[in-house]
C-alpha cells in the first residue's frame, strides 16, 4: 500500500479563502487547489505517514483547480505549491498533513520532510489512492523549519458530488493504477 501523501520536490503561494490560512517569510505560497491525476516518478520512505512511503511527483506540476474544497473521489490529489523568497537559504521543511482519523489505526497525522531552494517551486500533494483515505472534513497541510510553522493551508474534504464544479473541470477523477 502506498500513502496518498504525495509529495515534494523543488518546485512554488496565493493565499485564499480560509482566514486561517497564511504564509510567513520566507516561504511563499505559490497556488493551493486540486490536481485531477498525477504520476508518481517514484516513491520514498515516510515512516511517520499512514503507508510509510510518499510518491514523488515532478515538481513543476501545476494546480488545476484553484480551491480549498476537494471532492472525495480516487485519483484526486490537492495540496500546496510553494517556493522561498531569495535570497533565502536552502532549507529543509517538514510537512504535516493533519486529518480525521484514517486507517485501521485512525492516524490523523502524518509528516515527512522536503526541500526547497530559493525561487525554485516545490510540491507537496496528498492523493486519495484508497478508499479508506477519502475522509471528510477539516484537513490542514503544513511547512515547518525548525518546529516554527512558516505555512499552513486549510483545506475540506467533502463528498464527489458536493464539488461537482472540480470534477467536472478534471472530467472526472480517473483511478489510480
Amino acid at each position: 500500500m502506498r500513502l496518498a501523501a504525495i509529495l515534494m520536490m523543488l518546485a512554488g503561494p496565493a493565499l485564499a479563502g480560509s482566514g486561517l490560512s497564511f504564509a510567513e517569510p520566507p516561504l511563499m505560497l505559490i497556488e493551493r487547489g486540486v490536481i485531477c491525476q498525477v504520476t508518481p516518478e517514484g516513491e520514498r520512505p515516510a515512516p511517520e505517514t499512514e503507508q510509510g512511503v510518499i510518491n514523488l511527483i515532478e515538481p513543476g506540476r501545476r494546480v488545476d483547480v484553484a480551491t480549498e474544497v476537494v471532492p472525495a473521489a480516487l485519483g484526486i490529489s490537492f495540496g500546496i505549491r510553494f517556493t522561498l523568497a531569495e535570497p533565502a537559504q536552502p532549507m529543509l521543511l517538514r510537512v504535516i498533513v493533519t486529518h480525521p482519523p484514517m486507517g485501521p489505526r485512525g492516524v490523523e497525522v502524518e509528516s515527512w520532510t522536503t526541500g526547497a531552494e530559493p525561487g525554485a517551486p516545490s510540491l507537496s500533494l496528498f492523493t486519495f489512492e484508497f478508499p479508506y483515505e477519502m475522509v471528510l472534513g477539516d484537513w490542514t497541510m503544513a511547512l515547518e523549519a525548525g518546529g516554527e510553522r512558516l505555512l499552513e493551508q486549510h483545506f475540506t474534504v467533502v463528498p464527489a458530488d458536493a464539488a461537482r464544479p472540480v470534477l467536472a473541470a478534471c472530467d472526472g477523477p480517473v483511478p489510480m493504477s
